[in-house]
């Protein structure tokens, strides 16, 4: 692999781990609104969204600015996705999140017996969406470093 490649490699693993850390962090942002919101709701805790997206939407990381050829041919992109080690944290990180998604409705539905949730199935589904997909995320970065 020439120098070039690498160092494309490389810019490529950092913008990769950027935007993992963006969608974790967003994924934790949105899930302390949806609590706030499900404990104490209220039309200011609707409103909270608004200012989420719009800060989501522009502190993305752009694909332009960053000068890397994300297409398939391009020889690093081949050698991130066949990376070894890459593809061990991928199934270790899906391995932990699918776990949580099996253990975590029944725990849950324990919590809720003695709370006064209005109508808890969708409060399960949902927190239990989130919780895979940040044990995913968090298990990915830490696996892959």
């Amino acid at each position: 692999m020439s120098q070039t490649s690498t160092d494309q490699t490389e810019r490529l693993v950092q913008f990769s781990r950027r935007q993992l850390w963006f969608v974790l962090v967003f994924l934790l942002v949105l899930g302390a609104g949806h609590m706030v919101d499900l404990y104490a709701p209220t039309k200011i805790s609707a409103l909270v969204g608004v200012p989420i997206f719009l800060v989501a939407f522009f502190a993305m990381p752009s694909l332009k600015t960053t000068g890397i050829d994300f297409s398939g041919a391009n020889p690093a992109m081949q050698a991130l996705r066949n990376d070894e080690l890459r593809q061990f944290a991928l199934a270790k990180a899906f391995r932990n999140g699918f776990f949580v998604l099996l253990a975590y409705p029944p725990l849950c539905a324990f919590a809720l017996t003695g709370l006064a949730v209005a109508n808890p199935l969708p409060a399960v589904v949902a927190s239990g969406a989130w919780l895979g997909a940040v044990v995913f995320l968090a298990s990915l970065l830490w696996y892959d470093r």
